[in-house]
């Protein structure tokens, strides 16, 4: 299974911000929008999907860590405001289908000023995660995790300077009866092709540089039927590299569209309008069944688990 949790808000203003008042008011409406989507109420639908389904591994992407500390305080700040990854575990450990956390990869560590109502600074810590199901038929024999050497710059308002987009992977060596297999997790760059493109090089000279099965999850960015040519490019640079979608296989024709719900999680389900998340394998393992899911059931204030779709698939290891 893929599943991209949703960090909870856009960044994009923050990014773009023209001067520092702008960025500080946009700091502040994007941490209003984290807690406007209610990830505690959001992790009960994602640990329900993952108990329907019942995958043996899960990789989870914008798996947020969102802390505060004092307004412009040079030290980082240090107060839980949301752990994204503890809230899941809590619900799926509750519900009698345990999972273990077996390797995290801290990407984008990024904190900054918020403006009025908060006046607090804020920082985001960005994480993808490989879970495995405790006590299940897949044993882990390794863990791997880096970040890419190719990552975006991102410009902020004087005097803030540069920031870096850091992104990665993660991986998980495991065996399923005789049989073993890599399963690499991982989240590449949303707003720059060539940078997108280069980490899936990196992909395929690192953690993909495996000798035996090959299973790649994760929220790529990219794919064969995007609008914008120069955002095919990265999956064009996976498939030329072996790996296989799984998707086309297994439903030819069939859009699969996994992403575009919306910041407020509140859109029609049909607006989803681009299929990003992904299984793709390599070797000898064959998609047997696949499947789009994501809007079954809603919180009670009526949002989407997320503003992606989940992808999981099925496959035999021959």
């Amino acid at each position: 299974m893929t599943r991209n949790v949703y960090l909870g808000g856009d960044l994009t203003p923050s990014m773009t911000a023209p001067n520092l008042p702008a960025f500080l008011a946009a700091n502040a409406a994007l941490l209003s929008h984290v807690d406007l989507v209610d990830f505690p109420a959001r992790a009960k639908l994602i640990a329900q999907e993952i108990r329907e389904h019942k995958p043996d591994v899960v990789g989870l992407q914008e798996v947020a860590l969102w802390r505060t500390g004092p307004f412009l305080d040079p030290t980082p700040a240090t107060t839980v405001r949301y752990d994204y990854l503890a809230l899941l575990m809590r619900e799926l450990g509750t519900s009698g289908h345990p999972y273990d956390v077996t390797v995290v990869q801290e990407q984008a560590d990024l904190e900054a000023p918020a403006g009025a109502p908060h006046n607090v600074d804020t920082r985001l810590t960005m994480r993808d995660v490989i879970l495995v199901r405790h006590g299940g038929r897949v044993k882990v024999t390794g863990t791997s995790s880096d970040n890419f050497v190719e990552n975006m710059k991102i410009e902020l308002p004087a005097p803030l300077g540069t920031v870096t987009s850091t992104r990665g992977w993660t991986a998980v060596d495991v065996v399923h009866g005789r049989q073993t297999f890599r399963v690499v997790n991982t989240h590449l760059e949303a707003f720059h092709p060539v940078v997108r493109v280069r980490q899936a090089e990196e992909l395929l000279a690192g953690p993909l540089k495996h000798p035996g099965r090959i299973i790649l999850v994760g929220d790529l960015n990219t794919g064969p039927e995007l609008p914008v040519p120069a955002n095919r490019a990265a999956y064009l640079t996976l498939t030329a590299g072996g790996m296989v979608d799984t998707w086309p296989v297994l439903h030819p024709g069939e859009p699969g569209y996994t992403s575009g719900l919306g910041d407020d999680l509140t859109q029609p389900a049909g607006d989803v309008e681009h299929r990003i998340d992904m299984v793709m394998v390599r070797g000898p393992v064959v998609p047997v069944a696949s499947e789009v899911f994501g809007t079954e059931r809603r919180t009670p204030d009526g949002r989407w688990p997320s503003d992606h779709l989940g992808y999981v698939a099925t496959v035999a290891l021959p």
